[in-house]
């Protein structure tokens, strides 16, 4: 069966809608074997991926970033700009900061696992980390910001309760995916806010009230490789809505090479398949609906699991042949074929990885060296 021309159909929206999104937004240091192979360095963190995966699917993504200018910000840059990401309202100053994950992948029992570090793979020290936007920064920003129809926030801060205000406001579909444990106060104030919200039942911990809240429409748990459970909430007026929990097993995964940033691909399908018509898109959504744009969100997932690194597999599939890897999974067939155009076979590429401290190290080792 020739699947080359089938489409992933978005539900009651158009297929390219337009998210803005603030939160980690860092360069990840992947490193697949060990120190002998040069890391792979790729745009990451949630909010990076889940961006950088809508604009491989067709769409407009802006993150709201708080960078420092220096190397590690430049290769951001040069990563998400290559898969379209636009930049406009990212700072790049002395002010900011720009996150450095690293991560490692292992071999255990013959199955990959990752584990994540803020050290330098070189020289131990603890790199860079986050810093979240500020009132200011949204007051700045503000008039700047394109039409959008999805707003985006993995971490609370007051800034980003200031956007996800202002985009309700806007009729935007608010998606709040707590990636780190949260202030009360903050938390109770974004579960108020959101359409949407998942969270992985790892990162309970911090974010409990969560489940328990009946303010979004849409709860949606990862529980890993067993799968996830969502609670819809409907919306007022519809009989499509109920408040139990829905039990979904994962889509099975071909090819396992890497989890890491499957539950990032898993939100960019939600937010395709729901988002493209703004909050109103969600109006007499049914639960037939919502276990579609799930699925698909977990297809997503699980083929992110066949590539290292987050978004590995952006780098192999064009994008033109990924929806029918997509319903390759969804039908239960095998993956076939890479995909891999001669553009992004030009930015898959490694690089030296030295962190600040380490690239200064050694250039006043290379000066001292040509003084003598």
């Amino acid at each position: 069966m020739d699947n080359t021309k089938q489409k992933l159909v978005p539900l009651r929206g158009k297929s390219k809608g337009t998210v803005i999104g603030t939160g980690l937004v860092a360069l990840d240091v992947v490193i697949p074997k060990g120190l002998e192979d040069d890391p792979q360095l790729r745009g990451g963190g949630t909010c990076g991926n889940v961006l950088a995966a809508l604009a491989y699917l067709g769409w407009q993504s802006y993150p709201i970033a708080r960078l420092s200018d220096d190397g590690a910000s430049k290769l951001v840059a040069t990563d998400l700009k290559h898969w379209g990401v636009n930049l406009d309202l990212v700072s790049f100053s002395d002010d900011g900061s720009t996150p450095v994950i690293v991560q490692h992948i292992r071999n255990k029992d013959g199955v990959p696992t990752h584990s994540f570090s803020r050290k330098c793979p070189c020289c131990g020290a603890i790199m860079p980390w986050y810093k979240a936007i500020r009132v200011v920064d949204v007051e700045t920003l503000a008039p700047k910001l394109p039409k959008y129809q999805v707003f985006f926030f993995d971490r609370t801060s007051r800034g980003a309760i200031t956007l996800a205000e202002k985009a309700k406001e806007d009729g935007a579909l608010v998606f709040f995916e707590p990636s780190t444990s949260s202030e009360p106060g903050l938390l109770d104030d974004a579960l108020q806010l959101a359409h949407i919200v998942k969270l992985s039942a790892d990162r309970i911990s911090g974010n409990e009230a969560v489940l328990a809240s009946p303010h979004p429409k849409l709860i949606v748990e990862t529980q890993g490789s067993t799968g996830l459970r969502f609670r819809f909430n409907g919306s007022s007026g519809s009989h499509g809505g109920v408040k139990k929990w829905t039990r979904m097993d994962a889509v099975p995964a071909t090819v396992l090479k890497d989890s890491a940033g499957a539950g990032d691909w898993c939100t960019a399908g939600i937010i395709y398949m729901l988002g493209g018509l703004g909050a109103k898109g969600l109006d007499s959504l049914t639960l037939t609906e919502v276990r579609q744009a799930v699925r698909v969100g977990q297809a997503m997932a699980s083929w992110a699991c066949g590539f290292v690194g987050a978004r590995g597999g952006m780098y192999h599939c064009d994008a033109t042949e990924f929806p029918s890897r997509i319903h390759d999974l969804l039908d239960g067939r095998k993956e076939t074929g890479t995909g891999m155009s001669v553009l992004t076979q030009r930015s898959l590429q490694s690089h030296v990885f030295a962190c600040e401290l380490c690239s200064t190290k050694t250039k006043r080792a290379q000066t001292a060296s040509k003084k003598r």
